[in-house]
């Protein structure tokens, strides 16, 4: 017998969390197979650089999740805003920082392998409202 009583904010706050992490595991896996798919297709230099350029994309997302979702327990409105705005914040500085390094310290680059992997990650985003609910 189902009881139609409502969530409280602490199991919300954890099957969201769940939920997000699971997505980025997700784009992970995904990214790791579509990499060996273009190093066995094309070769090891395209693979590793569709691989860098997801991982670009994805570590820093890992990071605002971190940040958002790290904490145990509920907490104020206005300190999950400020979370937020740290993560985002956080998310967009490693993210600059990451494409740096890459161009500084990665040579040989495909160049258009790493922002197809890139970008796939960025636009695998629209998919998770399918895999966050639950």
């Amino acid at each position: 017998m189902d009881s139609n009583k409502p969530l409280s904010a602490r199991a919300i706050i954890s099957a969201k969390k769940k939920a997000v992490f699971r997505f980025l595991l997700l784009q992970i896996f995904l990214t790791i197979f579509a990499s060996l798919g273009i190093f066995y297709i094309f070769s090891g230099l395209y693979g590793y650089s569709f691989l860098l350029g997801a991982l670009t994309s994805i570590l820093p997302s890992f990071y605002m999740a971190w940040r958002v979702f790290g904490y145990k327990g509920t907490r104020p409105a206005k300190d999950v805003v400020r979370l937020f705005y740290k993560g985002e914040a956080g998310k967009l500085i490693m993210t600059a920082l990451l494409l740096s390094l890459v161009f500084l310290l990665i040579k040989p680059l495909a160049t258009g392998a790493f922002f197809a992997g890139f970008g796939l990650a960025i636009l695998s985003h629209w998919l998770s409202p399918f895999v966050l609910k639950h």
